[in-house]
């Protein structure tokens, strides 16, 4: 049930990451364009993306480390 949830989880995280990398305009350098740091209106949203996936990060790290060691003592 748990390991379900994990894959779910991280699948949408990595896929959410594709689908804003493969959905630039060809003209653009990417998604981390250094230029683009400067918008003061896009600012906001890039700086809650980061904080999401801070705490994203977080929390499966812990959860995989938790993981890791329950295995690892029953055994």
């Amino acid at each position: 049930m748990t390991s379900g949830l994990l894959v779910c989880v991280t699948s949408y995280m990595f896929g959410s990451y594709d689908f804003r990398f493969f959905s630039k305009p060809s003209g653009y350098i990417g998604v981390y364009d250094p230029a683009e740091i400067h918008n003061r209106n896009q600012l906001k949203g890039y700086m809650q993306e980061a904080m999401v996936k801070l705490g994203y990060h977080l929390v499966f790290f812990f959860v995989y480390l938790y993981s890791t060691i329950i295995r690892l003592v029953d055994d």
